[in-house]
């Protein structure tokens, strides 16, 4: 596996190199022949100039969010595994529940505080703070990553652990909640796989400098980049997208009876209207069901990792960050294939349940053949296709709702419900690994959960067709 990772890693980077060059010499050619724009809309669809200003300026913004959380997360589980050990993470992702609570509290309490894009300058401040307190934490050649390991610090495997996970859910929460604020149902249809494509290439670039630089930098400096990158980009990109983009363009989705939830709430709004409000609950199920299976399948691939790097945390990070470049290479592949132009020609409803048919494929294919090099790829086809098309389907959803739903709901759901699934699906493969319970049950929970993912999935893309056809919101 080794072998054939040095081989295919040399050759991917020389065509990136050579891909890199043919596409920027490519960009010129069709800037100057006037044909920039027909190659644009072909892919995403057609655009005003200020629409495509602005999706592009949300893009580069969500590129550097998520650049900076594939440096996190490709040294999330090394860094666990340094200080805990891999089979202990499906313990990681249920204990991370309890940690969810107090802070969507704090995040739904910011939100009411703060107007949306100040909140962003609030929240870069506070992970800067957190990720260059812990690089000063785990260097400690005392009880950091560097001591042997009888000495180190337990306590920072998973605080670390923690504290990645509510980047990727808080910040990420934040990018999407304004995006579906200022963004009409038309628009969306084509601007969220703009952005998306941003996003895959942050996480390509992300995950190339994990593994390439993690050998020599060590893996624990990333933290410091995080930081550095966190409270110097995110704040100025914001600042910029406000000052650049028409006041007209941040208007959104502008439906009857849209006025009566302005005011502002307490946290536990975004809490009552997820469980009250049946669409609500759709969502979240949406949510769950993809992480319950994702996790299922990751926590296993994330043990083969381990065995494979023999505990080495260089080496375990320097994996991750291959995982994340070919997860990239496959979600541009396809965006550029045209995959965006699915969810405009069959639909929302469509779009939503095609992910549920996907996963039962790629859980059958690994209970058939549970071997690193296959389980790779599974997860990177899986990783790959979400985050290019599963993602941008299911944020169009929050277009036509208030805007408690939009940024309190949908921090519940994103956030906890998505920890509170991550630890279900845990406690199946903890079942698998401790109690030694049948891989033939964890391939049948996976399917059950696929199966009710796949009809709340139509039933969550009919009612948003209505509320738009109907110019409404839906709660």
């Amino acid at each position: 596996m080794d072998i054939m990772f040095s081989h295919y890693g040399e050759l991917f980077v020389s065509f990136l190199k050579l891909g890199l060059i043919a596409t920027l010499l490519l960009g010129i050619v069709l800037f100057f022949t006037g044909h920039w724009q027909r190659f644009f809309s072909y892919v995403y669809g057609d655009f005003t100039r200020n629409e495509r200003h602005k999706f592009i300026l949300y893009g580069i913004l969500y590129l550097f969010i998520i650049g900076i959380f594939w440096l996190l997360r490709c040294i999330k589980n090394p860094m666990f595994n340094a200080f805990i050990g891999a089979r202990h993470m499906w313990l990681a992702k249920i204990v991370s529940v309890a940690v969810t609570f107090p802070l969507v509290v704090g995040y739904s309490y910011l939100v009411d505080l703060f107007p949306r894009h100040r909140l962003f300058y609030v929240m870069a401040g506070i992970f800067g703070g957190l990720y260059a307190g812990l690089w000063f934490l785990i260097k400690s050649p005392v009880f950091g990553v560097g001591a042997p390991i009888d000495h180190r610090w337990w306590l920072l495997g998973w605080f670390s652990y923690v504290a990645i996970e509510s980047f990727g859910s808080l910040m990420v929460v934040l990018f999407y909640s304004l995006m579906a604020d200022t963004t009409t149902p038309e628009a969306g249809k084509k601007g969220f796989f703009v952005v998306a494509t941003f996003g895959q290439i942050g996480n390509m670039l992300g995950s190339e400098f994990v593994a390439r630089a993690s050998h020599v930098v060590g893996a624990e400096t990333i933290f410091l980049l995080a930081a550095g990158l966190i409270v110097l980009c995110i704040p100025a990109l914001v600042c910029f997208i406000n000052w650049y983009i028409p006041k007209e363009e941040f208007a959104g989705y502008q439906a009857q009876g849209a006025h009566t939830y302005q005011e502002k709430t307490g946290f536990a709004e975004g809490l009552k209207l997820m469980l009250s409000q049946p669409y609500m609950m759709a969502i979240f199920v949406i949510v769950a069901s993809f992480e319950i299976v994702a996790t299922i399948l990751d926590l296993q691939f994330q043990v083969l990792i381990a065995d494979y790097a023999n505990d080495n945390a260089d080496i375990y990070a320097s994996y991750m960050g291959e995982f994340g470049v070919w997860v990239s290479l496959l979600a541009l592949s396809s965006l550029f294939l045209g995959i965006g132009n699915i969810g405009r020609k069959v639909g929302l409803a469509i779009s939503l349940a095609l992910m549920p048919l996907v996963m039962v494929f790629n859980n059958v294919a690994m209970f058939v053949a549970p071997s690193l090099s296959v389980v790779f790829w599974i997860m990177v086809f899986s990783k790959g296709l979400n985050y290019i098309f599963g993602q941008p389907v299911k944020e169009q959803l929050y277009i036509p709702v208030s805007r408690d739903a939009k940024y309190k709901s949908k921090a519940w759901v994103d956030t906890f419900g998505a920890r509170l699934s991550k630890a279900f699906g845990s406690s199946i493969v903890g079942m698998l690994f401790i109690a030694g319970a049948s891989v033939v049950l964890t391939v049948g929970a996976t399917l059950s959960v696929c199966t009710i993912w796949l009809f709340v999935s139509l039933y969550a893309g009919k009612k948003h067709k209505y509320a738009v056809d109907r110019n409404e919101i839906v709660c």
